[in-house]
């Protein structure tokens, strides 16, 4: 009798497809999860952001901004101080907090809404402005991510990325695609709130100044320095799509031009002797 091997077609222990379809099956499942956990973990720490007591977020921001009573740029400091104690008294769906700007040495084109309503305005933003509208709408949109939550939400949502990758032990050995998916459909949200920031700005801004003009300048600075990166990878809009949204945005609120403010005299704004403290 000769002996004839056969396959067995029905076997538990063997794979009826190969295996980069399972892997490909098995990485959307894992990345339907994420996104499920994600989203409804994010939501619900949305959520507890809107009603986080003032009280205890001032005990988060007392970490972060523990070197907030220094200033590199004391003069520059105060006046930017004075503009937005301006633009706070016409704000409106502020959380209860007392409202500080700190100027920073540093060359970041950038401003930062911290939590308890500490604002950091770093050097290399303040030197590309020239008028003080462009300060005000600076401050005003930041005060805008204060009035949305935005700088809790952030918060939250991180915290929740970072524990779901934590507990699915994917912190030190995510897959490749799995990371960047996740980050592109949040920076999304982040794209939508600083749309609405840039809003709440504008309206802002009216209140306080009677009018909208030299509002939109200041992202025309922002446009020079915008790496041009696909909108998708950013945290924010593209900067020709903010200027066009605005300006209909302005025109569809029939808001009234104005004058431009100028800066105060020289050696407001961070120059060298300004960090010394000079008169």
């Amino acid at each position: 009798m000769k002996f004839e091997p056969r396959y067995c077609e029905n076997n538990v222990n063997v794979p009826s497809h190969d295996h980069f379809r399972e892997f490909i099956r098995l990485s959307l499942w894992l990345l339907g999860i994420i996104f499920a956990l994600y989203f409804v973990l994010g939501y619900a720490a949305e959520k507890i952001a809107e009603r986080l007591p003032p009280k205890f977020e001032a005990a988060i921001a007392a970490g972060i901004t523990s070197n907030f009573d220094h200033s590199d740029f004391p003069r520059t400091n105060k006046y930017l101080q004075r503009v937005l104690d301006s633009l706070v008294s016409s704000a409106e769906g502020l959380p209860p907090f007392t409202y500080k700007v700190t100027v920073y040495d540093q060359a970041a084109v950038n401003a930062v809404a911290l939590p308890a309503g500490n604002i950091a305005v770093f050097k290399g933003l303040l030197s590309e402005l020239k008028t003080e509208n462009e300060v005000a709408i600076i401050l005003a949109h930041e005060l805008g991510h204060y009035a949305h939550r935005d700088h809790l939400r952030g918060l939250g949502r991180g915290l929740v990325l970072v524990s779901i990758m934590t507990a699915l032990g994917l912190s030190g050995d995510l897959p490749g695609f799995i990371a960047p998916s996740v980050q592109t459909f949040d920076l999304k949200h982040s794209r939508d709130r600083e749309s609405a920031a840039d809003r709440y700005a504008m309206d802002l801004f009216v209140r306080a100044y009677g009018h909208s003009g030299g509002t939109i300048d200041v992202f025309k600075v922002l446009a020079r320095h915008e790496h041009g990166g696909p909108d998708i990878v950013s945290t924010h809009p593209d900067t020709l799509w903010r200027i066009q949204s605005l300006t209909n945005y302005l025109q569809l609120k029939k808001y009234p031009q104005g004058s431009i403010r100028p800066l105060p005299e020289p050696g407001v704004l961070p120059f060298p002797d300004d960090k010394k403290g000079k008169p």
